[in-house]
Parts: C-alpha cells; structure tokens; sequence
C-alpha cells in the first residue's frame, strides 16, 4: 500500500463520526420483530401498561402482585412512550434503544475528555459496534439505563475536570445523573461513583478540590429527583417496601440472599473482555501501562483522567467479584471506560514496544473473528438449531476477520481498525435483520397464549408448573398462577373452571399420573439447549401447554 493509499484511512474523526452513523440505525430497526425475551424484558413492558391502564404511577404491579425490589423511573420511561405511541413490545424496545444512545454520548464525551474528539469517536464506535452491546439494547431496559446514567455521571465529571470554565454546568449535569442512577436501580448510582471519587483523590492527593464539587447543592438535586416517589410510596405502603429494596433487595443479594452457583471470584475477566468484542481484548495493553503517561511531555491532566478510568473498572469489577450473587451486566458500567482506553491506546501507541503488542493483539481479534464466525456456522448454520443468516454472519467474519489481519500483517494498523469496524456494522445488520428474527420458533409465549385465548377468551385460569415465562403475562392480559407442587396444581385444575398450565415433560408424566383429565393441548420447542445438545443438533425439552378441558382441546 503506497503512502497516499495508507493516508486515504487514517482514523479521521470524519471516517469515524461516519460509521458511528451509519450504525445508529441499528438499534432503531426491527424493534418488534421478536416477542418479549424472558424473563428480565417482560417487567418493563408489562408493569408500565399496567400504570397507563391503571393510572396508578406510584405501586408497580406485575402479574397480580406488587414489583417494589427496583425503583419506578424504568417503568415510567416506557409508561411516557406508550402515551404518545401506544403500547406495543417495539415501542418499549424504543425506551431501551434511547438508553444505549445516551451510553454513546457518554463514551463519546469520556473519550474525548481523556485525550480528544478522535479517541472519543473511535470508543463510542467500539461501544456501537460491539455484537453484545446490541443484543443488550433490544431486551435488557434496566442495565442499560443504569450504565447510561452512571457513565454520564462520570463523563460529566471528568469533563468539569477538563473544562473549568463550565464546570459548574458539568456538575449539575453530573448529580442529575446521579438522581435518575438512584431512581433506576438505587445506591449504587451513588456508591461507586463516591467510593471511586475517593479513591482517585486520594491518589491524586486532590482532597483540597473537595470543596469544588458543590457537594451540598449536588445532595438537594439528588434529593429532590429521588424524594418525591419515595415520599409517595411511603404514604401508601409504609417503611416496608422502602427497607426491603435497601436492605433485602441491595444487601441482601451482595451477602447472598440469591447465591450464582458455579461463579467464582474470576467470574468477571472474561465477561470485562467479552462485553465489547472485538475491541475489549485490546485492553490488554492499556493494563500493563495504566499508571504510566504516554509521552513524557503527556499533560498532567490526561493522565489523571486516564487513572480515574481505571480506578472505575477495578472498583466495579472487584467490588462484585466478591458478591454472592453475579450476573454479567453487573459490570456492564464499565463498558464506556473500556471503549476509551482501548481507543486512546490504538491512536497514541504508534512506536516501540506497546506499538507492537497492539498490533499483535489486533492480528488475534482476526483471528478469534474468523473462529467465531465458524463455531456459528458450525452451532446454527443446518439441522435442528438452524438459524436464519448464519451463513451470511459467518462469510462476513471470515473475510472481515482476513482482511483485517492481511491488513495489520502489512503494519496498517488504521485501515485495519476500520476495516474492523466495518465487519462488524455489517454483521450487527445482519443480525438484528435476519439472525433474531429466525429465533422466535424457539420462543413459546406468545403463540401459547394465543391458544389459551382461542380456546377459552378471557376466562379461564392460567398456570405454570416448574416453569414459567414472566412474557405470557403481558400476551395474556391477565394473571399466571405459578404453581410450586402437585398438591397446588391439583387445587388448580379440580376447580370446575377451565384451566391451562405451562410445564416440561416430567412435571406432565408426575401430574396426569396424579390428576385425572388433563391433556396436552400443544407443545413449543425452546432454545434452551446445552453445548453438547448444540454439538450433537438433538432438541432441548419441549415446553407443553397441558388442559382440563380435552374435549375443548381436541
């Protein structure tokens, strides 16, 4: 490649800005082509319709019961769309997709108060880009409003530290954030950033710049947003519910109230690097030199900024290593602080021995691209599991994944960013276009409940005996009995009501062993296979929808 050729792809910020651009559209596209995903989406789209139904904006309630272990402005963010746009799965899915775009600003801004516009370009396109990220912002609303409000609370931190002129605009901003953290999913909107705060003053030896923080003006705006529902909820439920969240719900679950079996203290390093393939391994390098400055003449305050980064991905990563309950998007926070540093290291490390390690690392991505792009083809290209663009998301991987490690094999480290890039704007299209949509066969919900509506409209009773999908709640309109043992569902089905019941095979051979007249009306698969049921292509249990009413049935 001649040098004209090699400057044509430089990461210019325009290159960057662009492909940020023509990403967008993806989050937006195809928002109601897959029914509800259970069980964390199905919340935020039954509890709101429920409150536009109701009028009731203080107690969320789902399927027949109070929901008071996460704070209400998730369910008031959907409830707000469905006034001016109906209630619909895609227009929930719209609340979520305007999360993800605030997660975007806020890396943006991260970046670009860490070293410049280009870094913050090219880590808010790492974010886009990134296969998970989308998946994330189509069906998880709670993790992905709460890493928006806790990543604008630190992008608007670090940019009172590097805007002085405005800092007083950048911290009202910040505690504003804050206050909606707090509303979303509670203390930890406050606690990690006062804990990670602390600890970089401490490090910077900046405790003197505590009084510049409008700490006392900060507290009334935090205050002042999560006060009022609160006062409500206290006027109509007393202290109980308000100490369960603190306690039970936050405490609780830390100290092991909901123990993850099986996730060890190393749980978090693969999920930190998996979050925000294909970039995430580049991280690698920034490690080994995080408390060191780029350059000798790097400005103080880059490197300062750099520190708070990391001092924000350990704290997070360590604190909930150590929790007895861990999901991976405990940490999803991290993301945007990743997405900078990742950036920043792929624009400044142009010689030596860092230069070098990237390069290698960017050669394994390749790699690792045209892998995955296989093992896909292998799991879902045919037979049982056969998903619909497979093929497609595979050609893509290989000739992106080769393409790029010809290119950073030639020492174009830029053209091979970009090319990267582009891989995986098309792969996330395709995905989102073709490859989701094709998973609904193995989604049972919804077409259960249209046989339950057929067959008995609006009456009847509704059941779910060892298993359960919070989704048919919403298809439904109505209340699922979850029904823990045989004595509950047989009090359930000797009601002289008609009845239906969601179970797996087993939990049919003990009941109709136990209780005379019931039925299979319809049986749905559920990608909800092991490795080697994905390997071998032999189908996952079946989810049964079981009657009272045979002759109804047949």
């Amino acid at each position: 490649m001649s040098t004209d050729a090699a400057d044509r792809f430089r990461l210019r910020p325009r290159y960057l800005a662009a492909l940020v651009a023509v990403l967008l559209p993806v989050y937006f596209i195809c928002l109601g082509a897959n029914t509800i995903w259970d069980a964390n989406e199905a919340f935020y789209v039954e509890t709101p319709r429920q409150m536009v139904e109701t009028g009731d904006y203080v107690t969320p309630w789902f399927n027949g019961h109070e929901r008071l272990n996460k704070p209400v402005l998730s369910y008031w963010v959907v409830a707000g769309l469905y006034q001016l746009f109906g209630v619909s799965v895609a227009v929930e899915r719209v609340g979520i997709a305007i999360g993800a775009m605030g997660i975007l600003v806020a890396t943006l801004l991260v970046g670009r108060a860490l070293h410049s516009t280009t870094v913050g370009l090219l880590a808010a396109l790492a974010v886009a880009s990134a296969p998970r990220v989308v998946m994330f912002a189509r069906r998880i609303f709670i993790d992905i409003w709460i890493t928006c409000f806790m990543a604008l609370t630190l992008a608007c931190f670090v940019m009172a530290w590097r805007q002085l002129e405005r800092r007083r605009a950048w911290l009202i901003a910040m505690y504003v954030a804050m206050g909606l953290g707090v509303l979303t999913k509670g203390p930890i909107a406050i606690f990690f950033p006062v804990v990670v705060g602390a600890i970089w003053m401490a490090v910077e030896r900046r405790w003197a710049d505590v009084r510049q923080l409008m700490l006392l003006p900060g507290a009334l705006i935090v205050l002042a947003i999560v006060a009022p529902w609160y006062v409500a909820l206290y006027v109509e439920h007393g202290w109980g519910p308000i100490l369960q969240f603190f306690v039970g719900e936050n405490i609780g679950r830390y100290t092991g109230e909901m123990p993850s079996e099986g996730r060890g203290v190393l749980f978090y390093l693969p999920v930190l690097f998996g979050d925000l393939f294909p970039w995430a391994p580049l991280l690698v390098v920034p490690i080994a030199l995080a408390w060191r400055r780029v350059s000798t003449d790097e400005r103080d305050d880059r490197a300062a900024i750099r520190r708070l980064l990391w001092i924000w991905i350990v704290t997070i990563t360590a604190v909930f290593s150590f929790s007895q309950s861990k999901q991976d998007l405990y940490i999803f926070p991290v993301v945007p602080a990743v997405a900078a540093l990742v950036a920043e290291a792929l624009l400044t490390y142009r010689s030596g021995r860092a230069a070098r390690a990237i390069d290698a690392l960017i050669g394994i991505v390749a790699v690792l691209t045209v892998v995955l792009g296989a093992i896909a083809y292998r799991l879902f290209g045919s037979g049982y599991y056969a998903l619909a663009g497979v093929g497609v998301l595979a050609a893509i991987c290989t000739a992106g994944g080769a393409a790029t490690l010809g290119t950073i094999v030639r020492r174009r480290r830029d053209a091979a960013v970009l090319l990267l890039a582009g891989t995986f704007v098309l792969f996330d299209y395709v995905f989102v276009a073709r490859t989701l949509p094709s998973v609904e066969r193995f989604k049972p919900a919804e077409p259960l409940a249209a046989t339950i509506l057929e067959q008995g409209g609006a009456s009847g009773r509704v059941g779910a005996y060892e298993v359960f999908f919070p989704s048919i709640v919403y298809y439904l309109g109505r209340p699922v009995v979850e029904l823990p043992d045989i004595d509950a569902a047989r009090a359930f089905f000797a009601s002289d009501q008609p009845a239906w019941a969601l179970m797996r095979d087993g939990g049919y051979a003990e009941l109709s062993a136990a209780i005379d007249g019931l039925c299979v009306v319809e049986r749905r698969p559920l990608l909800e296979a092991k490795a080697s049921d994905l390997l071998s292509g032999r189908p996952a249990a079946d989810v049964l929808l079981v009657s009272n009413r045979c002759a109804a049935a047949r």
